[in-house]
């Protein structure tokens, strides 16, 4: 074996992987419906605008890799339609979640969840339940 195919096999994350190694934690979040559609559960409607958002991102990511939706990032207008704050506060949580690494923007307006981090978004998410408090 190659170092090239060593350092491919055992330090280039794998995406695929880490999307299955964290789907029983995912399934708490939200159910995905055929229509492309996301229905956040209910322990997690109270988490916060900001990680709704991140729920968001989770689930448009999964979403992709189940053949429901064709993209994996989701536009801004997107939130400024379903959270009910200032498209100026929808912008500044956007650039929160990139600042954390948790999303990237792709061109003006679309983002997508890094998925890398994904332990790290589902952490932050189940600290936000357990602590009960709001992300503002």
């Amino acid at each position: 074996m190659s170092l090239e195919d060593e350092i491919q096999e055992r330090l280039v994350a794998d995406t695929e992987s880490i999307l299955q190694n964290n789907l029983d934690r995912v399934e708490k979040l939200f159910q995905l419906h055929g229509d492309g559609t996301v229905a956040v559960s209910d322990e997690y409607r109270d988490a916060g605008p900001k990680n709704r958002m991140l729920i968001y991102f989770i689930a448009q990511r999964f979403a992709v890799e189940g053949n429901i939706a064709d993209e994996d990032t989701v536009e801004s207008e997107f939130f400024y339609e379903r959270i009910d704050r200032e498209d100026s506060t929808i912008r500044h949580y956007l650039k929160d979640l990139r600042d954390a690494g948790l999303v990237t923007k792709e061109g003006k307006s679309h983002h997508r969840l890094v998925v890398e981090n994904l332990p790290d978004a589902l952490d932050r998410l189940e600290d936000a339940v357990n602590s009960a408090g709001d992300d503002e």
